[in-house]
């Protein structure tokens, strides 16, 4: 019997934690233009392709997404969210209250689609013993299609 329960007990922590109901939750994405930060006089990145270095040496303002989240309904058990971005670096964390709004600011268009910093983010929510209870996945591809949970919502 207490293999049977220590089989049951590892399958459930093998399970993914479930994606919080999309009615809960509303993500606006907001396309606008921002002038590129000038790059260094002093320094030379060797490992840099002739592709990014026409990107960080740009005129003119680029293409620049903006999410505004708003938490609409709270899940039983859910007391404060994490977001992480693609290599787990925390990027917010606070308590959660229904109807609370906060913008994420993700990064330049074509830095999204070369999977660089940014085009990944998760929303972990957790209950007050820290247990992950639910989560949202944010996600842009190499083609600019931007998903929520796995779901496609449009294109960048």
């Amino acid at each position: 019997m207490s293999i049977v329960c220590f089989i049951l007990s590892s399958f459930i922590f093998l399970q993914d934690v479930p994606y919080k109901p999309d009615e809960e939750f509303t993500i606006k994405l907001d396309l606008s233009f921002k002038q590129r930060p000038p790059a260094s006089q002093y320094s030379y990145n060797f490992d840099e392709t002739p592709r990014e270095y026409q990107k960080r040496n740009r005129s003119g303002p680029t293409p620049y997404v903006i999410l505004f989240i708003s938490i609409d309904e709270v899940s039983r058990g859910e007391a404060k969210f994490k977001i992480f971005q693609k290599d787990e670096k925390m990027v917010l964390s606070k308590k959660i209250n229904k109807g609370m709004e906060f913008k994420l600011d993700v990064g330049y268009t074509d830095d999204l689609k070369d999977q660089m910093e940014g085009h990944y983010h998760l929303i972990s929510f957790y209950d007050s013993k820290k247990n992950e209870v639910s989560r949202i996945e944010i996600l842009f591809d190499k083609d600019g299609n931007y998903s929520v949970n796995g779901k496609i919502k449009g294109k960048i």
